[in-house]
């Protein structure tokens, strides 16, 4: 168990670490990074669709 923690947490780091450069780079703005921050902070609330539902609604614009 200790492994897949270990695994979760790095691809929340990472998945973060990708948004906050986004907002650096001028391509999000900071109420999307918050919005993204807290989804990654709850994602374990979501199921896979959910979790994808929810980025729709931040970045409607997008395709995921």
């Amino acid at each position: 168990m200790a492994n897949c923690d270990s695994l979760d947490l790095k691809l929340i780091l990472s998945f973060a670490q990708s948004y906050k450069e986004l907002y650096q780079r001028g391509k999000i703005n900071e109420d999307q990074l918050r919005q993204v921050l807290d989804l990654i902070d709850n994602y374990q609330n979501f199921n896979p669709d959910e979790f994808t539902a929810e980025l729709k609604k931040i970045f409607p614009n997008s395709s995921f």
